[in-house]
């Protein structure tokens, strides 16, 4: 099947990028809630904008709308079918990408001698070959310029791309320093053949290059938020249940291994036995994985468990997954941003509330550690640290002026380093280099940023 797709598949070699031509390669969109969905959905509104012809490819969700219709985006989106992967293929595949997971966010250590002896490696190619299939077929039936893989859900897609088209692979897990070094060689194996390998945040660099990856293979480029989406003014009920002088904790995250809400609750617990009027909103619950497996359903639960037995039910709210055309409300409602992950790779809601001015609590990790100046747009604590995460929400809490001053801070580091004004003309850099004769050698930003205001 997958042969024969190849051996039909032809395109020219193209000599310049006029055609501008993407097509986004991932597990997920859009209206899947959060991580890749998210920042994919922004970057391709944003390409748009810059004449960027896009097309997603994904696997679908259940009882799933097309995203084009929703977000009235000139995307051209293919899903491949749920029913042409059996439930026991999509059960090994959840298996071994969340063995993957918890090993890159540090959660268990890789205790396999090879790749092959995950847990599910033989249903994760299994769905490959047929993600691919599908993809070699949407190359087949359009002149796509770029394939740029998310992640490493459908990794092994790269192997199946001719020469004539190009790829670009976004790593959207973190890289630490005690990577295995049979998981570093089942990334290298693919990343060796992508024409550039994306990182979020720069210290991934160096580890990147410990394994083999050369450094001119790598580029630094952190993810987008949509600017327009939050600046939205938009009411929620949620609003009405809290009082006016009520000061509302926003945690915004789906609830997995390496999430850490189960370290906010703790210090929330305590600071609601000295401060009377605050609030704890915890927005997010099921990812993808969740619709094709149960092995994450239990981390919802706990936390809920966790909040009845410490007596603070008429504090907290779960909000469960709000569609991302409302998250601005939500932080228009916050006081405090705060993400606890034992982990990051890099954290677009930190991006985010920086952006709506919030000062924001995290933990000395990965992208949040990058986003985050201690003491100057937010406070670092270490993960697991309850006592550390209660002082300063506490500092916080007593003081509307500390707020006010960190949330500035914030906003001005967004502006500074993460804004989408910054970030997009480097993802246009890249596309353009890719072609032969790098024939896009004198780039008009201030074109760039006139067209994507």
């Amino acid at each position: 099947m997958l042969g024969f797709s190849l051996l039909n598949y032809q395109k020219i070699l193209m000599k310049n990028s006029e055609n501008r031509s993407i097509l986004f390669s991932s597990q997920s969109f859009y209206p899947s809630i959060g991580g890749v969905s998210t920042l994919l959905l922004n970057l391709s509104k944003y390409l748009v904008k810059l004449d960027y012809k896009i097309s997603v490819i994904h696997l679908e969700m259940p009882s799933y709308s097309n995203s084009s219709d929703i977000i009235s985006y000139p995307i051209r989106e293919y899903i491949i079918p749920k029913n042409k992967i059996t439930k026991k293929i999509y059960s090994g595949y959840a298996l071994f990408k969340e063995e993957i997971y918890q090993n890159l966010h540090g959660i268990i250590e890789f205790k396999y001698k090879n790749i092959y002896d995950v847990p599910g490696y033989k249903e994760y190619m299994q769905l490959s070959e047929i993600y691919t299939y599908y993809l070699i077929k949407v190359l087949s039936e359009n002149n796509i310029d770029i394939v740029h893989f998310q992640d490493y859900q459908v990794m092994p897609g790269i192997s199946a791309i001719p020469s004539s088209v190009k790829t670009v692979f976004s790593l959207h897990a973190p890289l630490l320093e005690s990577i295995n070094p049979s998981l570093s060689k089942w990334f290298l194996r693919y990343w060796q053949k992508a024409d550039k390998v994306i990182l979020s945040v720069p210290e991934y660099t160096k580890i990147a290059n410990s394994f083999g990856l050369s450094e001119n293979k790598i580029s630094i480029i952190p993810p987008v938020i949509d600017k327009e989406l939050m600046s939205k003014k938009i009411d929620l009920h949620i609003k009405n249940i809290i009082p006016k002088d009520g000061i509302i904790v926003s945690c915004i995250q789906r609830f997995d291994s390496k999430s850490g809400q189960e370290q906010l609750v703790k210090a929330f617990s305590k600071l609601v036995s000295k401060i009377d009027n605050v609030y704890l909103l915890l927005v997010g619950e099921n990812s993808f994985t969740d619709s094709i497996s149960k092995l994450r359903n239990n981390y919802f639960q706990e936390i809920k468990n966790l909040v009845s037995s410490l007596g603070i039910t008429n504090k907290v709210i779960f909000t469960g997954n709000v569609d991302y055309s409302e998250l601005s409300a939500i932080y228009d409602l916050s006081d405090i941003v705060v993400m606890l992950s034992k982990m990051e790779c890099f954290g677009l809601a930190i991006s985010e509330a920086m952006y709506k001015g919030k000062p924001v609590v995290a933990t000395n990790v990965g992208g949040l550690a990058y986003q985050i100046k201690d003491l100057f747009n937010g406070y670092l604590v270490k993960p697991g640290d309850v006592n550390q995460t209660f002082k300063v929400l506490f500092s916080l809490c007593k003081s509307k002026k500390l707020r006010e001053d960190l949330g500035n801070n914030g906003k001005e580091r967004f502006n500074r380093k993460f804004d989408p004004l910054k970030i997009i003309p480097q993802y246009h850099e890249l596309y353009q280099s890719l072609f032969l004769g790098n024939i896009k050698k004198g780039i008009n930003y201030d074109d760039i940023y006139n067209l994507l205001r």
